[in-house]
């Protein structure tokens, strides 16, 4: 896949099927219209084109950013459209200038002129432009300047429609399970690994204090996680811990990760964690020696968690 990150920067596309859209987790609804934006394309014998934006629109758009967070930053973002087989990503800057343009500015400047858009995919909440103000319908004016359009109907999985909206809401319950089953892969967090209190190694449970990349990252529900680190390229079991660690009076909210089999030191380095499961809720705990009966019995859990080989077919 080839990324443009500006209008300008592409160039040479003669045919192109495109759909637009922020595609925060490039969940199952999202890689259903990859998936029909692809074989449109194969038909056409013409190049696929995603659209998105950075910063997120609502960063823009949103005085108050405060409790905004989302799924993926746009390294993750990237790396998931890649994986789902696109041409070409092209990502937009987004000012409030550039907010103010019209359905019709878009498609003429930028659909028309610019990227020769063959095609449209249009997702089953799709808006752009001023269309959120509903002044015309999406499918009849890209109708209107020759562009085919192909409306894909919502993503089901059980029974259950797909949104960025329901799994967001999983991962701050706490239910990283129904949110990888939406999302068809493992939820991630990364960071690099900075200095803590060091207090894990004292108890035999070192941990990782992890500086997250992405500051509007979403996080899930404050708790012990079984999960996977993922160091070097090489995965290794590992209990995530998120929240204050009332036992030590902790004052604001951290992420460690306890990697099993692992003793190196990695301050300054890059680590990925994926989320499998919840195993309990934060707890205060009368002394250290409290503490580490409880994280064996969470070990051993975690691991029990781990051992299902299922779970392998989340990871990315």
């Amino acid at each position: 896949m080839k990324t443009h990150r500006s209008i300008e920067d592409i160039e040479g596309l003669k045919s192109t099927v495109a759909t637009i859209g922020t595609f925060d987790g490039v969940h199952l609804g999202h890689r259903a219209v990859i998936n029909q934006l692809i074989a449109f394309a194969k038909e056409r014998n013409a190049e696929t084109l995603i659209i998105t934006f950075e910063p997120h629109p609502r960063i823009v758009l949103n005085k108050d950013v405060t409790n905004l967070r989302f799924i993926n930053n746009l390294k993750e973002k990237e790396k998931l459209l890649a994986k789902a087989g696109v041409d070409h990503l092209l990502i937009l800057p987004f000012t409030s200038e550039f907010s103010k343009l019209s359905a019709r500015d878009f498609i003429q400047t930028y659909l028309i002129d610019k990227l020769h858009i063959q095609a449209m995919i249009v997702g089953y909440d799709h808006h752009f432009g001023r269309m959120d103000n509903g002044d015309e319908d999406v499918t009849i004016l890209l109708k209107e300047y020759g562009i085919d359009v192909e409306r894909i109907a919502v993503k089901d999985v059980g029974n259950i429609s797909v949104s960025s909206t329901k799994i967001r809401k999983a991962i701050m319950e706490g239910d990283i399970p129904y949110a990888n089953r939406l999302l068809g892969y493992a939820y991630g967090l990364c960071g690099t690994v900075i200095h803590g209190n060091k207090l894990g190694r004292t108890i035999g449970f070192p941990t990782a204090n992890i500086m997250l990349a992405f500051k509007l990252k979403l996080l899930p529900q404050d708790g012990v996680y079984a999960a996977y680190a993922t160091f070097k390229e090489k995965r290794y079991k590992a209990m995530l811990n998120i929240g204050f660690k009332p036992t030590v009076l902790g004052s604001s909210r951290s992420i460690e990760v306890h990697l099993f089999d692992f003793d190196e030191e990695i301050y300054g380095e890059f680590l990925e964690v994926q989320l499998i499961e919840k195993v309990r809720n934060e707890k205060t705990f009368s002394s250290l020696d409290k503490l580490k009966e409880q994280l064996e019995k969470d070990r051993l859990v975690v691991a029990e968690i781990l051992s299902n080989s299922s779970l392998l077919d989340f990871l990315r």
